[in-house]
């Protein structure tokens, strides 16, 4: 008896909730997915959702799928089972075998070979880290840590080669989910339990161990759990939607999500909750169930795709459950509890047990576009519409002609319960007073700021607060306060008025939303980081955030936080929830929103009704994962690997990157900056960074993520590459322009250096030869003139005048010489040296015996200095052998190596050496010696020796 009840106040329940949908999101293959039948699904440690269908393997970011098949690697296009195993890799089952995925490639493992005629239903790693295959028909295979393959199969006591989950328990001990039963694996024994053991059918289809070591199994003829080798098992008379189950997930406060062949079942342990294609799923056959980090559930469906449930605190209404039109205006809710619904055209509607009952001008409504209503504390409802004022009583319509109410398109009504007056905003012509069967109109010649109103507050001063298209009016008895834009407002336009717990005062309006406290406002706009460019209405649920409606979904906005966001820029006060998480529009609608008894929060759209429970809102949802998924270098991708080079003529270098958060990913932002280029964090909502022209050297790129709940990435992904110098700016080719540019100016410097050298050398040569030609003429001729003169008859004192001239000129006709060759450039060669030295020495010397050496290039020029100062050496040490030896033998030696020299002239006379080493030619040879930088030595063994080198 009990269990028909329960079964027709099931089928009740479900009546009723066919008025509501819940927020559900599908993915199939127009956006991307390779096939709409799906097997299963994984969460992987790096957040990609990865998707296993009977025609290929997908990895899901939140944007847009990226397809594997045979021709990338799998051994069959039918992918069956995935896992994750502990070293983040991700184990494939397919139709023909098992893959792995290494690097984003698709590897096949040669150890596992005798499985590539396996049908591979699911994968386990046990706590060993050795790893267990279950097939469609040939039982378990176990890979060992020597990779050793063994099969389980019937003949070993396993229940069915069929088997088509496994899992592990905190002992250790392994199940086996199979066609004819649950297999325990223990100690190395076999035990299978079946019907006989209390299942409801041998047809298992999937298994789950829970944190207390329950064993939950999902079979084709219900749900079972078993503890202790207890029992309990559940079906549709418990209120399972349908009792083939094909797959279980469990959740973070471990309550199952059951997929089932008409749909899925979230059971809380007490009791089940139902949700079909009524409710907005794709399609009741659920293949595949996963729990992502986020906290959202996923569903895979044979041919509807993937769903994502978002949870249970959004419903949406739209005329597809029973609602008369789907633009709503205004709600409100009656003593019972019952939300009515105003539409613009389609009358006002009361929900009531899950169903519509709508009133519209057929049953007595003056019109059906409504812009407002308001359930009053004598339980009337009063209606503003296109043409009037409706006040409602629970049977009739109360309406008023044109005469009586000559004023239109009420926009907002207010009721005073003590006073008993009614006041209405009015478009175009004011504010309505009704009393006692009368009106009184205030318009902008009584003070009204603008005769266009949209919103009516009473505050708890008794005033009264109008939102007007030309800013904020107070009316305060019989006067009016005006406030625009130039008192604070961030625009006149206002729409709609809330008044908080503390008494504050807060405006929505087209600029955004003003707080009015202690006479003054406060804005929070766009630029402050508020969603949206209109701002339609704004409430306050029971957790004291408020809620913004505007044309881009609604803000919940946390106000101490914005406080604290003026110093602190990591903390984010707004939350946009969109359709994307479940909002029925995200448009909404001029003052559509408010609070039902129970705090949860109504808003009205252009495209229905949404019902949000603010209290079930999840705010822990995690933060996002981050990655750079690919680089662009004038707009080709190129492969990311560490130590990249890019060249310096690719001018555009492209980053692109996902913040993985499937509950809102077009809500991500990110902050990227690239090290080392002087950049500091900069924000975006996209999903790439570009730079161009950057100067040659090493950087790191670096972003984040942050997702819709302002929560930042624990991680920054980065990559580090280096941008090649261009050519010219190499070491290679620097180094080459600077030898060139010393090659030209040595080449510049050596070709002036010669033509100097030339230019000095023909004024040698024309020195050399004017001075032997007039000078040494000049002097010949007055030696010969002396002469001369001699042989004529001249007193004594005369002739030895005369002789000392002619001796005095033949003297310096003899030094003349020695400096005319020491000039001329034709004599700079060591040969020219060295024939001067034997011409001077025959000059000198005629009676003694000469023996020459000399060796080195006769060709080598040598430096003026050098060579006038060797001869002049040479010149003296002859003379001293000349004057002071009595030698009959001198030896001439010369050895010249480069720049270096060595030079000796030695006799075998026996005169005193003192003779020798005195005098002014000894000083004039150290002089001239350190004159070329050579040593001088003189030596008196066996004769004399003048010793002249030079070595460097």
């Amino acid at each position: 008896m009990k269990r028909l009840l329960l079964f027709i106040f099931l089928i009740v329940t479900a009546g009723a909730v066919q008025a509501q949908t819940f927020p559900f999101r599908t993915y199939s293959i127009e956006r991307g997915l390779s096939e709409a039948v799906v097997n299963d699904l994984m969460q992987d440690n790096d957040g990609y959702l990865w998707i296993g269908t009977s025609y290929g393997l997908n990895r899901f970011d939140g944007f847009q799928f990226k397809n594997y098949y045979a021709e990338d690697g799998l051994l069959s296009n039918k992918i069956l089972s995935l896992y994750e195993d502990s070293a983040n890799r991700l184990w494939i089952g397919t139709g023909s075998g098992v893959n792995i995925m290494k690097e984003d490639s698709v590897h096949v493992l040669s150890k596992l070979s005798p499985l590539e005629s396996s049908t591979i239903l699911d994968i386990h790693e046990d706590q060993q880290g050795e790893f267990w295959f279950a097939t469609d028909g040939e039982g378990v295979w176990h890979l060992d840590g020597e990779d050793n393959l063994t099969q389980y199969s019937e003949t070993h006591g396993i229940g069915s080669n069929r088997v088509r989950a496994i899992v592990e328990d905190q002992q250790g001990v392994l199940w086996f989910g199979t066609r004819d039963g649950v297999t325990k694996l223990e100690d190395g024994n076999l035990r299978t339990f079946t019907t006989n053991h209390g299942l409801p059918d041998d047809r298992i289809r999937d298994l789950i161990i829970n944190d207390d070591n329950v064993l939950w199994i999902a079979s084709r003829g219900g749900l079972c759990r078993q503890e202790r080798n207890q029992m309990d098992c559940y079906d549709e008379q418990d209120g399972l939607i349908n009792n083939r189950i094909r797959s279980m997930s469990r959740d973070r406060n471990g309550n199952l999500w059951l997929g089932t062949e008409e749909g899925v079942s979230y059971f809380n342990g007490r009791e089940f909750t139902n949700y079909s294609v009524d409710e907005g799923l794709a399609n009741n056959i659920i293949y595949a169930t996963h729990y992502d980090r986020e906290g959202n559930i996923w569903f895979g469906s044979y041919g509807g795709g993937i769903s994502l449930f978002l949870g249970d605190h959004l419903k949406n209404y739209t005329s597809g459950q029973g609602l008369p039109n789907n633009v709503v205006t205004s709600i409100s809710e009656d003593r019972d509890g019952h939300p009515w619904i105003a539409t613009y055209g389609g009358g006002i509607a009361e929900l009531s047990s899950g169903k519509f009952d709508v009133y519209d001008a057929d049953r007595g409504l003056v019109d059906n576009k409504v812009y407002t209503l308001e359930y009053t504390s004598d339980n009337q409802l009063l209606i503003g519409t296109r043409w009037g004022l409706s006040i409602y009583d629970g049977t009739n319509f109360l309406n008023f002609n044109k005469d009586e109410l000559p004023y239109r398109k009420v926009r907002d009504v207010l009721k005073v319960e003590e006073s008993n007056e009614i006041w209405m905003g009015t478009y175009g012509e004011g504010i309505i007073r009704y009393k006692e069967g009368s009106f009184r109109q205030y318009t902008e010649e009584d003070g009204l700021v603008n005769n266009t109103v949209l919103a009516l507050k009473k505050t708890q001063d008794g005033s009264i607060w109008i939102a007007t298209y030309g800013g904020i009016s107070r009316l305060n008895g019989q006067e009016f306060t005006n406030y625009t834009i130039t008192d604070g407002l961030p625009n006149n336009g206002v729409i709609d008025i809330l008044e908080d717990d503390s008494g504050a005062l807060w405006f929505a309006t087209f600029g955004g939303i003003a707080r009015f406290e202690q006479g003054s406002f406060k804005t929070i706009t766009p630029e402050d980081g508020l969603p949206g460019n209109v701002f339609y209405f704004i409430n306050k649920d029971d957790q004291g955030f408020y809620w913004i409606g505007t044309n881009k979904g609604v803000v919940r906005f946390d106000y101490d936080t914005f406080q604290l966001a003026k110093t602190d820029s990591a903390v984010h006060p707004f939350r946009l929830i969109t359709q994307d998480q479940g909002l029925v529009a995200n448009e909404m609608n001029a003052g559509a929103s408010f609070k039902d008894s129970n705090g949860h929060l109504w808003f009205g759209s252009v495209d229905g009704l949404t019902q949000l429970d603010p209290s079930q809102l999840d705010t822990s949802r995690g933060p996002p994962k981050i990655h750079i998924e690919n680089i662009r270098v004038s707009g080709e991708p190129i492969s990311m690997k560490p130590n990249m080079e890019i060249s310096s003529d690719n001018q555009n270098i492209t980053f692109e990157f996902i913040g993985i958060s499937f509950t809102a990913p077009e809500q991500v932002r990110y902050e990227y900056r690239l090290k080392n280029s002087g950049g500091e964090w900069q924000q975006t909502n996209r999903r790439t960074a570009r730079y161009s022209s950057l100067m040659g050297g090493d950087y790191t790129f670096q972003v984040r993520a942050r997702n819709n709940d302002g929560q930042w990435s624990t991680e920054i992904a980065e990559v580090q590459f280096r941008v090649l110098a261009p050519f010219w700016q190499q070491w290679w080719f620097i180094g080459l322009v600077v030898l060139i540019l010393a090659a030209i100016i040595f080449f510049i410097y050596n070709y002036y250096r010669v033509r100097k050298m030339m230019e000095m050398e023909r004024m040698r040569v024309q020195i050399a030869s004017d001075l032997h030609d007039d000078v040494g003429s000049a002097l010949t001729e007055i030696a010969l003139q002396s002469d001369f003169l001699q042989t004529m008859d001249v007193n004594s004192k005369l002739q030895d005048s005369l002789q000392q001239i002619g001796n005095q000129s033949r003297k310096i006709v003899t030094s003349l010489d020695d400096i005319v060759w020491s000039i001329d450039a034709r004599n700079d060669t060591v040969g020219d040296l060295t024939d001067r030295m034997q011409d001077y020495v025959n000059n000198v010397l005629p009676q003694k015996t000469i023996a020459y050496n000399f060796q080195g290039n006769m060709d080598k020029k040598l430096d003026v200095t050098l060579k006038e100062n060797l001869y002049l050496i040479f010149k003296e040490a002859i003379n001293n052998v000349a004057k002071h030896s009595n030698a009959q033998k001198v030896e001439v030696e010369l050895r010249t190596d480069g720049d270096n020299f060595r030079m000796s002239i030695k006799d075998n006379g026996t005169t005193s050496s003192a003779n020798r080493k005195s005098g002014q030619g000894m000083r004039n040879m150290n002089m001239r010696a350190k004159r070329i930088d050579a040593d001088i030595m003189f030596n008196n063994d066996s004769g004399f020796e003048v010793y002249v080198k030079r070595e460097s």
